[in-house]
């Protein structure tokens, strides 16, 4: 309704004015109060935290093809807390390490891996040990399994899997594995 129908209409302009001077006033008081709202927020948000010069960044494992394998995937479920995430001092025990030497490994600190074993910023770490764990699902025990890790390999020129693991060699020892489970040697 425009201001010449309202008069027409013999209803107030004053009054219609008015009351949409104090409809801007509250629409700026709350545009105003929903800034600082978004401030507030903004301001409480986590920032992401930048890994320190000690940590390394790993990326992603590349897919594997046994991925979807019920009973290789199986083989490493124990790996797994309740939450889905692999634990640091699970991958540990299994490997026959102390938190330490993996803490080393993975370019953290052991308070770091003891206080959370199973934080996020590990998990892209800790899926190339579990690709390699997944070799349990044709091992019969945990220690037939770390003796493989110990012994020198001819494929991996006459050295120990767990000594490429030491030197970084994770995406290689996961494809490795990968290829001895689906019987596609390199």
């Amino acid at each position: 309704m425009t201001l010449a129908k309202t008069a027409k209409s013999g209803i107030d302009t004053d009054e219609l004015l008015g009351l949409r001077d104090l409809l801007v006033e509250e629409k700026q008081r709350v545009d105003h109060l929903l800034r600082r709202i978004e401030d507030a927020l903004r301001r409480t948000q986590p920032r992401p935290r930048a890994p320190s010069k000690q940590e390394k960044v790993v990326p992603a494992a590349r897919p594997s093809p046994l991925d979807n394998v019920k009973s290789v995937i199986g083989a490493t479920k124990d790996l797994r807390l309740p939450n889905g995430n692999l634990s640091a001092e699970r991958v540990a025990r299994l490997y026959g390490l102390s938190l330490s030497q993996l803490a080393g490994w993975l370019g953290r600190t052991k308070q770091s891996l003891s206080k959370t074993p199973d934080a996020d910023s590990l998990q892209n770490a800790l899926s190339y040990f579990e690709r390699v764990a997944r070799l349990r699902a044709v091992t019969e025990s945990d220690a037939e399994f770390r003796k493989w890790l110990r012994m020198p390999n001819e494929t991996l020129g006459d050295r120990a899997p767990l000594d490429l693991m030491k030197a970084g060699q994770w995406q290689d020892m996961a494809d490795k594995v990968d290829d001895l489970l689906t019987g596609m040697p390199t």
